[in-house]
């Protein structure tokens, strides 16, 4: 009986210090601007590829327009984004790749009108430590999601520019930009 007063715990305690794991393709959320889950959100799920495009395998998503054929598989480039002023938007972007997240990782940000996207892209290569997002450069990112590694997704919800025009997007680890991994919001 006297062991019994000392495994009982000892079994409780090795109960609860197990626990269960967590997925290993960990959800993280971004949440800017006042934007909240409710059913007017539209999300556009966007998958980043190696070959550092932005694709979509469901080129009916609401207000996407898709360009070339990237890899097999039948995912297309994600080109433009459609969107009214002050629609609330959630974009989910999920980076399909085996490779390490120091080899290849994407995010998403989108820049305002007046945002120099050169200069913003040669500015964030440089910013290894934040995540390559120049932090003198932040007052150009009207939204933008963690970088994500294969596996992962992220995403992001924000309230639309009520200012018409052409907002660049744009993935500003090193090279991706560069090599197309960019597009465009059309408010109109």
């Amino acid at each position: 009986m006297r062991y019994l007063t000392y495994l009982i715990p000892l079994v409780l305690l090795f109960v609860t210090a197990c626990g269960g794991s967590e997925n290993q393709n960990q959800e993280r959320t971004d949440t800017q601007t006042a934007a909240n889950q409710s059913s007017d959100v539209r999300t556009i799920n966007i998958i980043g590829v190696n070959q550092m495009k932005y694709v979509v395998k469901d080129e009916n998503q609401q207000g996407i327009t898709t360009g070339t054929e990237v890899g097999s598989g039948g995912m297309l480039e994600l080109e433009t984004i459609s969107a009214e002023p002050g629609e609330t938007i959630r974009i989910q972007l999920t980076t399909q790749s085996q490779m390490p997240a120091t080899s290849m990782a994407h995010n998403f940000i989108l820049l305002t009108l007046s945002a120099d996207v050169d200069a913003f892209n040669s500015a964030a290569i440089k910013a290894k430590d934040n995540s390559y997002i120049p932090s003198d450069l932040t007052d150009q990112i009207i939204a933008q999601t963690d970088l994500a590694a294969g596996g992962e997704t992220v995403k992001v919800t924000f309230t639309v520019p009520e200012e018409t025009g052409d907002y660049p997007f744009i993935c500003s680890f090193p090279g991706h930009y560069a090599a197309g991994m960019e597009g465009t919001l059309n408010v109109e």
